[in-house]
């Protein structure tokens, strides 16, 4: 294998957990998703960025 393919295999022990932050954050993302598409951009950013700023990811090793 080369060194990229090597750099793309997932590492066994690593654990990312998702959960929504409270209320007002998803709210914050949503409206600022709407606002994103009504200026003109693209549909798939803006919920890209809605849900970044509704998600709290946080990624450890076992």
């Amino acid at each position: 294998m080369t060194r990229m393919e090597k750099a793309m295999v997932p590492r066994r022990g690593l654990r990312i957990d998702l959960t929504l932050h409270p209320l007002p954050f998803p709210l914050v993302g949503l409206g600022g998703a709407w606002l994103g598409v009504q200026a003109g951009a693209d549909v798939a950013i803006a919920a890209l960025v809605a849900l970044v700023v509704s998600v709290r990811m946080r990624i450890t090793r076992l």
